[in-house]
């Protein structure tokens, strides 16, 4: 007697041909599910290997945006055994200029140079290739590739030279100052090696590197060390801009050990370890006047700076004399102009002191100095012929936005005449400023800006002489801070009394060790970074792409599910007699129903585990095609396949689930019947539907509201304006005249069905078996119906998918559109302080204004430029999770001309000037800033109304608030505020190093070619914005094309659905085609009948979904982004019909070998 396992074992192999069809299926749904969660954790791996990989061995790394001593790194080495190596390195964005054998000029921008020495070297993967040698670089494929450059070749690196002043202050160096080191290369990174990928913000894209040893780079930018002397006053240590510190072995297991908390640690032993000459600070002994004094080599002292100096001295119980001088041009009498004198040093301070800092001697009566009032010191009061009372005026430069320096005027009243003795006669009120404070004469000055040489007095050159920057006049300190201050700071010196009895020195040893317990370094943006901490974080990637594979094969999963249903109600319905025949002898339906349920678990646990094993060939097929056919979806070459078991299982589970669904849904059919209809076998059909009023009102309804709106869409009765996220009226007017007609069309094709159409010609014997066919379907209208819905359904979103692909390649610029009206995108290496708009500053930037072509382009063109602080690249390009990207300051002359013209085009903003948010006042001091789309929503996961937070070198905590999104532009990847509350946040950023450029289309390429010309040594470097949307849009259309690519997969495999459809409608009515053999029609005319029925609901499906489709895209296809891949489409949509055709010949060749009589006598 056969136990229950045995019965079902030996049912699962004698009906293996239908139970290995269902197992298949099963494999299918498994593979799939498994798979996406496969990609997703293979995606997740290799980001963080290239993490690894890119960073070697560097776990932390100081830097800040300031230079500080190269010895820094040996100290903080010695000072903690937790640091293995440290390794100082100079980071600079450079240029790299080749010049080919025949003379051909070759320049790469926005190369990332990396002077270094050993040190570095053993921190990366850098196979057999040396570390470069002065006169030596090693550059990485990328850069090689640029140029088309060889080892052996010669090149010429231009780097910026830092300036201690910032360059867009009064003293800084305007004129762009740049380093052009010759080299040779020696060496050439493969792709694979971690050298050629080094980088600190994490992505995935390679970058272009080059790097050279560090003695030469900091030679190059006036950063070696050097030692006092006459010329020299200050004695300067070699510096870098970055110390990168390893504490692992960058194993896993030494990974565990990396944590915030040694990064803060690090911090505390950087803070123990800090030099003033590393925050750029020094202390200057004045033993003339027995004070010291704190100065700063970018002349300004830092806000925290200098509230840390006054909180030291009040702790030590110091007096102490807060000061700002500035250079004032001119100053004459009021009442007599001809009564002047030049280039003047002004000094703000607070005039009621004590020794060593006052009290001034005065001739004569004097006034308090208030706001408005002004001390002559007696040498200029004589110049001037002045006295108390009289009115006096001065004339000086203010730093413009473009580097320009308009003067301004002021007036004042003398409230004092001061003698040039004791306090007053003291040329160190003015901090060191090199090439001015040091020259002989004012013929000497290394000049700022150009001096009015022919309107300087000899009185005026014999002061210089005797008095070098002693200040002529005095004013209040907040009159100084009023009219004088910078962003920078608004004190130039800080100057400190010794106690009694204390010396200089001891003062100088008491106050730099208390100050530098009192300053914080992260306050001065020095700080110790956990680079390989937030590369390891951010691996877990902006994009979820098990979630996206199992989008991309949602039509798979949902086909190979319905596909296991039909096929294992498909093997129950042909065992019905077997079924009544176990009712008939006793078995009860509950016990029936066990005995399949109890198959069906098993045919889908044995397909659960073979599609394991097939997920992981998948998987690796989809990884594959990742590294190759949709590389621009990731943009890297390194992904590795990582199998995790417990992805298998749930994905295996999944699918159980899913799977077993469709079996119990598939087998609970049969127990509508009776015993005796089982035995007979027949198959009871599906209900024809009971409501086809309901089929002809949704025919109506739907295809007549289609075509109204298509028509009022047509007559221009639709506003083109904004619905939501980006989207026009009449784009979401025309979706809904595709889903209007899709659903109109099968609604009216079930009631076709239902009613007593005919097709053309029936007169002919062929067109007679296409009206049998179409009988047939009619036969059994819901199901008919249903499935040609499901085909529709797919097709429909495949073929708009697929038509919703874009290349700006050929658009034309547009004010309200993604590219904002704009025809080039350039960034720089070098910031331009300069207005490019104006002919002044093309001069400076050192354009030929004798050059009449280059004068006509540059006249043609509307530049648009913005300040920048570079971050991480927050575009689609980039995988990794981003926290802060790429921020552009937007200037008021700008803004303005972007609000009139209504430039660019928003998403979900609902403001009439979106541009005008960047100026709206926010409560808790946070700053507005707009934000493309997608940059917001995918990359930083924020949306309108929600915050950021942005650090900067005074304030680490300033909140940043979403206040409009661009809808697919230029600017994604970056953040956008005002310019005003950029040098807020980011004081220490100075020019510009992003234009956008409109230009006639027909100029730009010429316009580019003037531009990286003139200005190469900036590293400026321009391309069509339609190019930099289209590299955006790569990742969008790959997307795209693996939807399209996956589901047409899954319609695929539908058809084959289809055809068991069919196969089940032959099995219902063998007895029908019997009868028609029976008396006289064909064979082949049977399988005519069943080949058309099965043409008419796939081309039905086929042909409703792809025109419902076009007609919903059609106001894209008919733009000129339109990109659609016709001729994949068509081969697509042809395969899927021609395979499900072919996938019909089962039940075709079930049709015509149907045994005649003894399927009449079953009847």
């Amino acid at each position: 007697m056969l136990t229950f396992r045995q019965l079902l074992w030996r049912n699962l192999l004698f009906f293996r041909r239908t139970n290995l069809a269902v197992i298949c299926g099963v494999i299918a749904a498994t593979a799939v599910i498994s798979g996406a969660l496969i990609v997703g954790d293979s995606v997740r791996s290799s980001l963080r290997q290239i993490s690894l990989d890119r960073l070697g061995q560097i776990d932390f790394v100081v830097q800040g945006g300031r230079f500080f001593r190269a010895a820094l790194a040996e100290e903080l080495q010695a000072a903690d055994p937790a640091i293995r190596q440290a390794a100082p390195v100079l980071m600079m964005p450079g240029t790299l200029e080749f010049q080919t054998a025949d003379g051909q000029q070759r320049r790469a921008g926005q190369i990332n140079v990396y002077g270094g020495d050993d040190r570095l070297w053993s921190l990366l993967e850098h196979g057999d290739i040396a570390a470069p040698q002065p006169g030596e670089m090693v550059v990485n494929q990328r850069v090689a590739d640029q140029l088309g450059i060889k080892i052996g070749d010669s090149v010429s690196l231009v780097v910026e030279i830092p300036s201690a002043i910032p360059r867009d202050a009064l003293l800084g160096e305007r004129n762009q100052t740049v380093a052009d080191l010759p080299v040779k290369i020696t060496g050439i990174v493969p792709d694979e090696l971690g050298l050629a990928r080094l980088g600190l913000n994490p992505t995935q894209q390679l970058p272009a590197n080059a790097y050279v040893a560090l003695s030469d780079l900091q030679s190059q930018m006036s950063l070696q060390a050097v030692a006092r002397s006459r010329r020299n006053p200050f004695a300067k240590p070699a510096r870098v801009n970055a110390i990168f510190l390893s504490t692992s072995n960058g194993n896993q297991r030494d990974l565990a050990s990396i944590s915030m908390s040694q990064a803060e640690t690090l911090t505390k032993v950087l803070g123990e370890r800090l030099q003033l000459s590393d925050l750029g600070l020094r202390l200057v002994e004045n033993t003339e006047h027995s004070y010291l004094s704190l100065e700063s080599e970018q002349m300004f002292l830092e806000s925290a700076v200098s509230d840390a100096a006054t909180e030291t001295a009040q702790q030590l119980n110091l007096d102490v004399s807060p000061v700002l001088v500035y250079l004032v041009n001119e100053m004459w009498k009021a009442s007599d102009p001809n009564r002047y004198s030049m280039y003047s040093v002004v000094a703000g301070i607070n005039a009621e002191q004590s020794p060593p800092f006052g009290p001034f001697e005065f001739n004569g009566q004097h006034q308090p100095l208030a706001d408005g009032g002004i001390y002559l010191n007696d040498w200029l009061a004589e110049d001037l012929q002045a006295s108390v009372g009289d009115a006096v005026k001065v004339k000086y430069h203010v730093v413009g936005d473009r580097g320009e320096l308009p003067e301004e005027e002021h007036e004042f009243t003398v409230a004092g005449i001061v003698k040039l003795a004791g306090p007053a006669a003291d040329a160190g009120y003015t901090p060191y400023v090199p090439g001015v404070t040091d020259a002989e004469s004012y013929a000497d000055w290394n000049e700022p800006f150009p001096l009015k040489k022919d309107k300087i007095t000899d009185r005026d050159d014999a002061y210089w002489e005797d008095h070098r920057t002693t200040p002529k006049f005095f004013v209040s300190l907040p009159t100084a801070q009023k009219l004088w201050q910078s962003r920078y700071g608004n004190l130039t010196t800080i100057r400190l009394a010794p106690k009694p009895g204390q010396s200089l020195a001891q003062l100088r040893t008491e106050f730099e060790a208390a100050l530098l317990k009192q300053l914080n370094p992260q306050s001065l943006g020095l700080a110790v970074q956990p680079v390989k901490l937030q590369g390891l974080a951010a691996a877990s990637g902006t994009t979820d792409f098990t979630g996206l594979f199992i989008g991309f094969s949602f039509f798979l999963i949902l086909s190979a599910a319905l596909l296991t249903g039909l096929l294992f109600r498909l093997g129950v319905e042909r065992r019905l007699t077997e079924i009544g025949l176990l009712q008939a002898i006793g078995f009860t339906p509950r016990k029936v129903r066990r005995i399949y349920l109890g198959e069906g678990i098993r045919l889908v646990g044995l397909g659960a585990i073979l599609g394991s094993v097939a997920a992981v060939g998948y998987a690796g097929l989809m990884v594959y095609g990742l590294k190759t056919w949709w590389v621009g979806a990731i943009g890297t070459r390194f992904l590795f396949l990582d199998i995790q078991p417990v992805s298998l299982l749930i994905g295996g589970l999944i699918a159980v689930v899913v799977a077993l669904a469709a079996v119990w849904w598939a087998q609970r059919q049969s127990q509508r019947q009776s015993t005796r209809g089982l035995l007979s076998g027949a198959i009871a059909s599906d209900s024809t539907g009971r409501r086809p009023w309901l089929a002809t009102l949704l025919a109506i309804f739907a295809g007549g509201g289609s075509w109204v709106l298509l028509v009022a869409a047509l007559l221009g009765l639709i506003p083109d304006v904004e619905a939501f996220g980006g989207f026009s009226w009449k784009i979401v007017v025309f979706f809904l005249i595709g889903i209007g007609l899709l659903t109109g069309s099968l609604a009216a094709f079930s009631v076709a069905l239902g009613s007593d159409l005919r097709w053309p010609g029936t007169s002919h014997r062929l067109s007679s078996t296409r009206q049998l066919a179409l009988r047939n379907a009619s036969r059994n209208r819901s199901r008919s119906v249903l499935t040609a819905s499901l085909i529709a359904s797919a097709t429909f979103v495949i073929v708009a998918v697929a038509a919703g692909q874009m290349n700006p390649i050929g658009s034309t610029p547009n004010p309200r559109s993604g590219n904002g009206g704009f025809t080039l995108v350039a960034e720089t290496s070098v910031p331009l302080l300069y207005d490019l708009n104006t002919p002044t500053g093309r001069a400076k930037l050192g354009f030929d204004p004798q050059n009449a072509r280059e004068q006509q382009l540059l006249n043609a063109a509307k530049f648009a430029p913005f300040r920048m602080r570079s971050g991480e690249n927050a575009s689609c390009l980039n995988l990794y999770q981003t926290q802060l990207p790429t921020v552009l300051g937007v200037p008021d002359d700008v803004l303005n001309m972007l609000i009139s013209e209504n430039r660019f085009l928003f998403a979900d903003t609902h403001a009439e000037q979106p541009w005008s948010l960047l100026r709206k006042e926010l409560p808790d001091g946070r700053i507005p800033v707009l934000g493309d789309m997608n940059t917001l929503m995918y990359s930083l996961h924020k949306g309108i109304g929600q915050t950021t937070l942005a650090p900067n070198a005074e304030q680490p905590d300033f909140t940043l608030e979403v206040v409009g999104m661009f809808a697919n532009s230029v600017l994604q990847g970056v953040l956008v505020m005002s310019e005003s509350n950029f040098r807020k946040v980011f004081p220490d950023q100075v020019g510009f190093r992003y234009f956008l450029i409109d230009i006639d289309p027909a100029q730009a390429d010429e316009l580019s070619t003037v531009l990286e010309s003139r200005l190469g040594d900036a590293g400026f470097d321009a391309e069509p914005v339609s190019q930099r949307l289209a590299d955006f849009l790569t990742v969008q259309n790959t997307y795209l094309s693996t939807f399209q690519t996956l589901g047409g997969l899954g319609l695929l495999l539908g058809t084959l659905g289809l055809a068991t459809v069919m196969l089940r409608n032959v099995l219902e009515r063998a007895s029908e085609f019997a009868l028609l053999q029976a008396i006289g029609f064909q064979k082949q005319q049977v399988a005519g009948m069943v080949a058309w029925e099965n043409a008419l609901l796939l081309g039905t499906g086929l042909l409703t979904g792809t025109i419902s489709a076009l007609l919903a895209m059609s106001p894209h296809l008919s733009s000129t982004v339109s990109n659609v891949p016709w001729l994949s489409l068509l081969a697509m949509l042809t395969g899927i019909f021609v395979i499900g055709m072919l996938a019909a010949l089962v039940a075709l060749n079930t049709a015509v070998r149907l045994p005649i009589l003894s399927t009449l006598r079953g009847e």
